[in-house]
């Protein structure tokens, strides 16, 4: 199972949320969503006071493809809007790199993306679930 949360405030800068191009980072962004054709879990960007926000999230049987395009997309708006700041926590299962039992954390912030080391939820068995 792939488990993913995630949000992301999108600003153009970082000392601006607009600087006159907002617009039309925005309308790259949704084209990069449209083109993923996406059919589970959530994926949704809105306004809200000037800004604009990105919610993800779902429970996939697997991890597939639309796990990697979720990550793509964090990178996308790292790369164009670098005033944007998130994080996106998963969970795979299956994981066979010895993460099978917690969450790790993508962190996009000033046009970087970094993977960190959950510590709320983690170890999933036993802080979520039994043993």
């Amino acid at each position: 199972m792939f488990e993913f949360h995630g949000w992301v405030t999108i600003h153009e800068s970082t000392t601006e949320v607009d600087a006159g191009n907002l617009e039309s980072i925005v309308k790259n962004i949704q084209n990069f969503i449209a083109d993923l054709h996406w059919t589970s879990g959530l994926l949704k960007i809105y306004p809200a006071n000037g800004a604009y926000h990105l919610s993800v999230g779902g429970l996939l049987n697997r991890k597939s493809t639309e796990a990697e395009e979720i990550i793509k997309l964090y990178q996308f708006i790292a790369e164009h809007a670098i005033g944007s700041y998130g994080l996106l926590y998963t969970r795979d299962d299956e994981d066979i790199e010895g993460f099978d039992n917690e969450f790790r954390v993508l962190v996009l912030v000033r046009g970087r993306i970094e993977h960190k080391k959950d510590t709320f939820l983690s170890p999933f068995a036993p802080i979520v679930e039994d043993e």
